[in-house]
């Protein structure tokens, strides 16, 4: 049977709703049921731990703008030696010696006011956040939808097995009494040789169903990641017993309207939307002033790297200057003095060091103004891609509502139709067992050709066959209707 597929998520958790605890995968012994499939297949899926990723990392950009409420606390340190001709920081004097220097400095800043852009910022953030957090429950319904609709083309094809199953004890047990018949000269050897033939087509056939729910049944377990060799079997419910609400209380309205407040990607539209105009809100304060506060403590420590040893007088000179007494100008002369140096040990060049950090300590505090004026058109830019984005989402929004209510009714009209296929088809078996009964009984009597009872015998078989696809047809689409009523699916 082809299981149709909604192009929507329809399968939210699928059987989710029908358990409250929570997604755990169960690798236990033991035949597996639809929700233990579902649960195994999301917590092994790539696709959904590849959406939790993305719904962390919007986490974290919203726990950093969130943050920027915080004022910043920026320290510095700068260590190292100058040579030559350099700044004396302890006295802004350039002197030509080799000195170690150290700066130290804390800086502090705040934002006072911007217009709520950092605020409209911060709520876009937490938008976007909770719709990545929508989008990993869209992508585990994606993951429930194809386990979902893999089931039950196994549990379809069990189904089918089993009836070809029955079909062959039957046509080995009308082969075994004709034999006996013929055996007695009551019947020809040819009803005996077509019974014969039709065993080898009935075991052929199941054969083949057999083979199709293997197949189904791995390409069930290569959906959950399991390996294929792995022991695997299902629970296999009475597809009579599975509950499905009146097909005639079904209002595809009244659903669209408990669908627009359930689908994720409904959900999801309508927060995207909301961060978008978010966004377009702190685009526009963006071009207003910011006023922050910002305070700074700084403090300098400079050291030699030569200790003055001793000096010794070499002479004098001139200096160019002069003393007057009366008329008679007298020079001034200078002395002329060698230094002896010698280089500082390690302790040494920390010498003084909490002195001059105290000594050189300062401090400041003021405020900030900050107004874009002409920045290359950013700003404007900035808005005009903002209010694009927030034309997209409106867009994509009414796009998948219509999508939405278009997907209910058409699984609405499919489940009608689905519903008067399933009463036609029972009928028809109600048909073809009176008939088969009819025709056994002209066939034990010897009254009936063998081709015309294996023929009665085929259309019951396609009847019985045909009641199956469209009971689990119809119990399928009755479930896409009890998804979109929020109530998941429960088998």
């Amino acid at each position: 049977m082809r299981i149709p597929r909604s192009p929507s998520a329809i399968l939210l958790a699928v059987l989710l709703s029908s358990s409250g605890s929570p997604l755990q995968a169960q690798t236990g012994p033991g035949p597996w049921d639809l929700r233990r499939c579902v649960d195994y297949a999301i917590s092994n899926s790539i696709s959904v731990r590849q959406t939790e990723v993305e719904a962390r990392s919007a986490e974290v950009t919203l726990r950093q703008s969130e943050q920027q409420r915080i004022p910043t606390l920026t320290g510095n340190l700068n260590h190292g030696f100058s040579f030559g001709r350099t700044l004396d920081r302890t006295t802004n004097i350039f002197v030509s010696r080799s000195a170690m220097f150290e700066q130290v400095s804390l800086q502090s800043n705040a934002l006072l006011y911007n217009f709520r852009s950092l605020q409209h910022q911060i709520s876009a953030n937490r938008l976007t956040a909770e719709a990545a957090r929508v989008a990993v429950d869209r992508a585990r319904n994606d993951i429930a939808l194809n386990v979902a609709n893999q089931y039950l083309r196994s549990l379809l094809s069990r189904e089918q097995a089993e009836v070809s199953r029955i079909v062959l004890r039957q046509t080995r047990a009308q082969l075994a009494n004709t034999r006996k018949l013929v055996e007695a000269g009551t019947l020809p050897e040819l009803n005996a040789a077509e019974l014969e033939a039709t065993e080898a087509r009935d075991s052929a056939t199941l054969v083949q169903t057999l083979a199709q729910y293997r197949l189904d049944i791995l390409a069930l377990q290569n959906l959950l990641n399991l390996p294929a060799d792995a022991p695997f079997e299902i629970v296999i419910p009475a597809v009579e017993a599975i509950p499905v609400d009146n097909i005639l209380e079904a209002d595809p309205q009244a659903i669209y309207l408990l669908a627009l407040g359930s689908q994720p990607q409904i959900r999801g539209n309508t927060l995207r939307a909301q961060a978008a105009e978010q966004q377009l809100q702190a685009a526009h304060s963006r071009r207003l002033p910011s006023v922050n506060a910002f305070a700074q403590l700084n403090s300098n420590f400079n050291q030699f790297l030569q200790k003055t040893t001793g000096f010794t007088f070499t002479g004098e000179s001139q200096t160019g200057s002069y003393v007057k007494s009366g008329s008679t100008v007298l020079p001034v002369y200078t002395p002329q003095v060698s230094m002896q140096t010698a280089r500082k040990g390690f302790g040494e060049l920390w010498n003084g060091y909490g002195k001059q950090l105290q000594d050189q300590f300062g401090q400041g505090v003021g405020i900030n103004i900050s107004m874009p004026i002409l920045n290359g058109g950013q700003n404007r830019a900035n808005i005009a891609r903002a209010r694009l984005d927030v034309q997209r989402q409106a867009l994509q929004a009414e796009q998948d509502s219509l999508r939405l209510k278009q997907d209910i009714y058409t699984a609405h009209q499919s489940a009608l139709g689905a519903f008067q296929t399933l009463q036609a088809r029972a009928k028809a078996v109600q048909t073809a067992e009176r008939s088969f009964e009819l025709a056994s009984r002209r066939y034990d009597l010897g009254v009936m050709q063998t081709i015309e009872w294996l023929t009665i015998q085929n259309n019951l078989t396609r009847a019985r066959i045909d009641r199956l696809v469209a009971q689990y047809d119809f119990v399928f689409r009755m479930k896409v209707l009890e998804f979109y009523k929020g109530r998941g699916i429960r088998l």
